[in-house]
Protein backbone atom coordinates (compact mmCIF):
# COMPACT_ATOMS: atom_id res chain seq x y z
CA UNK A 1 0.00 0.00 0.00
CA UNK A 2 3.02 2.29 0.09
CA UNK A 3 3.07 2.69 -3.69
CA UNK A 4 -0.07 4.84 -3.51
CA UNK A 5 0.37 7.97 -5.66
CA UNK A 6 1.62 11.02 -3.80
CA UNK A 7 -0.83 13.83 -3.06
CA UNK A 8 0.32 16.42 -5.55
CA UNK A 9 -2.41 16.49 -8.13
CA UNK A 10 -3.89 19.84 -9.03
CA UNK A 11 -5.56 19.15 -12.38
CA UNK A 12 -8.60 16.99 -13.02
CA UNK A 13 -7.89 13.31 -13.55
CA UNK A 14 -8.41 11.71 -16.93
CA UNK A 15 -10.85 8.83 -17.17
CA UNK A 16 -7.90 6.44 -17.50
CA UNK A 17 -6.29 7.86 -14.34
CA UNK A 18 -9.59 7.54 -12.45
CA UNK A 19 -9.89 3.94 -13.61
CA UNK A 20 -6.35 3.17 -12.43
CA UNK A 21 -6.96 4.88 -9.08
CA UNK A 22 -10.14 2.85 -8.49
CA UNK A 23 -8.36 -0.36 -9.49
CA UNK A 24 -5.59 0.39 -6.97
CA UNK A 25 -8.14 1.29 -4.30
CA UNK A 26 -10.01 -1.98 -4.92
CA UNK A 27 -6.73 -3.92 -4.64
CA UNK A 28 -5.81 -2.14 -1.41
CA UNK A 29 -9.29 -2.67 0.08
CA UNK A 30 -9.08 -6.37 -0.70
CA UNK A 31 -5.60 -6.53 0.80
CA UNK A 32 -6.76 -4.65 3.92
CA UNK A 33 -9.72 -7.03 4.26
CA UNK A 34 -7.59 -10.09 3.44
CA UNK A 35 -9.78 -11.01 0.46
CA UNK A 36 -7.96 -12.98 -2.20
CA UNK A 37 -10.83 -13.84 -4.54
CA UNK A 38 -12.84 -11.78 -7.03
CA UNK A 39 -16.36 -12.93 -6.11
CA UNK A 40 -17.14 -9.79 -4.08
CA UNK A 41 -15.37 -7.20 -6.25
CA UNK A 42 -18.63 -5.58 -7.34
CA UNK A 43 -19.90 -5.18 -3.77
CA UNK A 44 -16.50 -3.89 -2.60
CA UNK A 45 -16.52 -1.33 -5.43
CA UNK A 46 -19.98 -0.22 -4.31
CA UNK A 47 -18.71 0.12 -0.73
CA UNK A 48 -15.77 2.21 -1.97
CA UNK A 49 -18.17 4.50 -3.83
CA UNK A 50 -20.34 4.77 -0.72
CA UNK A 51 -17.34 5.72 1.44
CA UNK A 52 -16.26 8.33 -1.11
CA UNK A 53 -19.80 9.77 -1.28
CA UNK A 54 -19.89 10.05 2.52
CA UNK A 55 -16.51 11.80 2.56
CA UNK A 56 -17.61 14.14 -0.25
CA UNK A 57 -20.62 15.19 1.81
CA UNK A 58 -18.75 15.51 5.11
CA UNK A 59 -15.31 16.89 4.22
CA UNK A 60 -15.19 20.44 2.83
CA UNK A 61 -13.41 20.63 -0.55
CA UNK A 62 -12.94 16.85 -0.62
CA UNK A 63 -11.24 15.70 -3.82
CA UNK A 64 -11.43 11.96 -4.44
CA UNK A 65 -8.68 12.32 -7.04
CA UNK A 66 -6.30 13.82 -4.52
CA UNK A 67 -6.61 11.74 -1.35
CA UNK A 68 -4.45 12.39 1.68
CA UNK A 69 -3.04 9.35 3.47
CA UNK A 70 -5.62 9.81 6.20
CA UNK A 71 -8.48 9.97 3.68
CA UNK A 72 -7.16 6.89 1.89
CA UNK A 73 -7.03 5.01 5.20
CA UNK A 74 -10.55 6.22 6.06
CA UNK A 75 -11.80 4.62 2.85
CA UNK A 76 -10.04 1.35 3.67
CA UNK A 77 -11.43 1.32 7.22
CA UNK A 78 -14.94 2.28 6.08
CA UNK A 79 -15.01 -0.48 3.48
CA UNK A 80 -13.71 -2.99 6.03
CA UNK A 81 -16.47 -2.04 8.45
CA UNK A 82 -19.15 -2.27 5.75
CA UNK A 83 -17.76 -5.56 4.46
CA UNK A 84 -17.30 -7.18 7.87
CA UNK A 85 -20.78 -6.18 9.02
CA UNK A 86 -22.76 -6.87 5.85
CA UNK A 87 -24.29 -10.01 7.41
CA UNK A 88 -25.24 -8.09 10.53
CA UNK A 89 -27.90 -6.14 8.68
CA UNK A 90 -29.72 -9.26 7.56
CA UNK A 91 -30.06 -10.33 11.20
CA UNK A 92 -30.58 -6.89 12.74
CA UNK A 93 -33.63 -5.35 11.06
CA UNK A 94 -33.46 -2.22 13.27
CA UNK A 95 -29.83 -1.65 12.25
CA UNK A 96 -30.69 -2.10 8.61
CA UNK A 97 -33.66 0.24 8.87
CA UNK A 98 -31.46 2.87 10.52
CA UNK A 99 -28.78 2.56 7.82
CA UNK A 100 -31.31 2.70 4.99
CA UNK A 101 -33.19 5.62 6.61
CA UNK A 102 -29.93 7.52 7.00
CA UNK A 103 -29.03 7.03 3.33
CA UNK A 104 -32.52 7.98 2.18
CA UNK A 105 -32.51 11.16 4.25
CA UNK A 106 -29.16 12.16 2.81
CA UNK A 107 -30.48 11.62 -0.69
CA UNK A 108 -33.63 13.60 0.06
CA UNK A 109 -31.96 16.52 1.83
CA UNK A 110 -28.63 16.98 0.17
CA UNK A 111 -27.22 13.93 -1.47
CA UNK A 112 -25.12 14.68 -4.51
CA UNK A 113 -25.13 18.23 -5.77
Amino acid sequence: MTDRPARKQVRDMTEEEKKEQRKKLLEDCKKYNRIDYEDDDDIIELMIETAIEEMTELIPNFDSGNLSSRQYLLILVSVKDLYDNREKYTKDIKGMQHAVSSMLLKEMYGGRR
